[in-house]
């Protein structure tokens, strides 16, 4: 495997690639149009790629912050390895980089609503299943939690 590293996109052709890269891994397969890689809590969530040395993106994830009467909590959106790079640590990397930055803010549980293919992986990580949840995509997805302290 070539040499990679990860990054948060800085400027706007970084953001293009990024936003193109999640298109590309989690909506065109399903037919969506583009503009459905994005939300309304861009601009607030921690982003994460990870690059080969000609800075192509082979996996991106992001996170965001919620806060209940209880607690501080973060969610995990639009993870995506390629095909190519899957099984090979990086999104288990990626997934430790977010959960860090949500644990230095001191976030007590990170929750995420996963596709059924991707369950198998984010309970080897320790997240637990909770059951299955609504989605607006044409996927089964379910929720996942897990305690940062």
């Amino acid at each position: 495997m070539p040499p990679l590293h990860y990054d948060t996109p800085t400027n706007n052709e970084q953001w293009q690639a990024y936003y193109d890269f999640r298109w590309q891994q989690l909506r065109a397969p399903l037919g969506l149009a583009a503009g459905t890689e994005r939300d309304a809590l861009e601009a607030q969530a921690y982003h994460r790629v990870c690059l080969t040395e000609d800075h192509n993106i082979v996996a991106v994830g992001r996170i965001h912050f919620e806060t209940s009467k209880q607690q501080q909590l973060a969610r995990i959106r639009y993870m995506a390895v390629a095909s190519e790079y899957q099984k090979q640590g990086i999104g288990r990397a990626l997934v430790a980089q977010l959960l860090e930055h949500a644990q230095g803010l001191s976030v007590a549980e990170c929750y995420l609503h996963a596709r059924e293919q991707a369950c198998g992986f984010y309970q080897a990580l320790g997240f637990e299943l909770k059951g299955r949840v609504p989605s607006a995509l044409d996927q089964p997805h379910f929720l996942m939690r897990l305690g940062l302290r």
